[in-house]
């Protein structure tokens, strides 16, 4: 010991002591450094499972799809409604499927994509209001259980090539396309090129009017948009390189017990020869760059599939032009398109809603 010039005692370490103050305070810095790094790893692999991928697989739901038209315009004299109604594929088993309307109906189906649809056509004098629900039993299977699929005939392939509605392939998709696909020579590899610079060149965004519409131009022109924006870009870049590709649409299932479900959900598929379609997410993938990897080629085990392509020509025929997107029912009065029709979309999960 030795003493300040105050007179207080002041304590001097020996060389010993110090390298050892000084290997205890390294040794703790390497301890928070590998806690850290080992807190990030985990961090990091847990990311990489998409939150709907946790649980057991296939999943058993009820699922409730309503539609309601609040109010019929006054002095109308008919309206017709179509409706989609999901069916058993690759998504999706249906259990049992059971329709709840205050007026007759049939079911029909559309002659190209196979999508059944409800119809009901009304006369005077029209009731104020409808509603009309939709209650399916479904197991959701995912990439392990699904159901296989009749490869698509000649007409179907060459239908997934041709620009369609506002799924254009002009001067500048196939530019897109071109740049996108540099140096890579396989279907599989064009599209995961494809799928990357979509992602990269479009941005998740619905605060400027014009997205949800699926339009090709506008995703090239303000690179802003919803999931229809992402993937109707995705299919028109495929096309322009002769990958047949093709739009689905439909709703996540989420992991929750039970709820109402916010709104639509839809993905893209592409064909590649000895493995059949091939699906894609590019929207969900923006938003979780993390999962890049598991939204190319890899079926969300959560999705439910309402209803298959764009521009859809439906039965009977209706009036106006083909639908662009058969998720919401497709309303007419007095052969004009009506739009103002509600849907709500409920789900209960059977494994986990306290109903097996």
């Amino acid at each position: 010991m030795t003493f300040s010039p105050k007179g207080s005692m002041r304590f001097t370490p020996t060389p010993k002591i110090l390298v050892w103050g000084f290997a205890k305070k390294w040794a703790g810095v390497i301890l928070l450094c590998v806690g850290v790094a080992v807190a990030r790893l985990w961090s990091s692999a847990s990311a990489a499972v998409p939150p709907t991928a946790v649980g057991a697989h296939p999943r058993e739901v009820l699922f409730t799809y309503v539609a309601r038209l609040p109010e019929v315009p006054e002095g109308a004299q008919q309206f017709r409604l179509w409706l989609p109604l999901a069916k058993t594929g690759r998504e999706q088993q249906i259990l049992r499927r059971v329709v709840r309307s205050p007026v007759p109906y049939t079911i029909t189906e559309d002659p190209e994509y196979g999508n059944d649809m409800l119809y009901l056509s009304v006369e005077s004098p029209l009731p104020d209001s409808l509603e009309v629900a939709v209650e399916y039993q479904a197991r959701l299977l995912g990439p392990a259980g699904s159901i296989g699929e009749p490869a698509p005939t000649s007409g179907e392939l060459a239908r997934s090539l041709e620009p369609r509605g506002l799924v254009i392939v002009d001067d500048e998709v196939r530019a897109r396309a071109v740049r996108a696909t540099a140096s890579r020579s396989t279907p599989m590899d064009k599209a995961r090129g494809i799928y990357e610079d979509v992602i990269r060149q479009v941005k998740y965004d619905k605060s400027v009017p014009g997205w949800g519409r699926g339009d090709t131009r506008r995703a090239c022109l303000l690179g802003t948009g919803n999931c229809t924006d992402f993937h109707s870009l995705f299919i028109s870049m495929a096309r322009a390189e002769r990958i047949p590709a093709r739009f689905k649409i439909g709703v996540v299932i989420p992991p929750e017990p039970s709820g109402v479900i916010p709104g639509y959900h839809c993905w893209a598929e592409f064909y590649e020869q000895g493995r059949g379609w091939v699906p894609v997410d590019a929207s969900e993938a923006w938003k979780h760059p993390e999962l890049v990897d598991y939204y190319f080629g890899t079926r969300d085990p959560n999705r439910f599939l309402i209803s298959v392509g764009r521009d859809i020509q439906l039965v009977p025929s209706q009036q106006g032009e083909p639908v662009n997107i058969f998720f919401a029912p497709h309303v007419e009065v007095d052969g004009q398109p009506f739009s103002d029709v509600g849907v709500e979309v409920q789900f209960t999960d059977l494994q986990h809603g306290g109903m097996t």
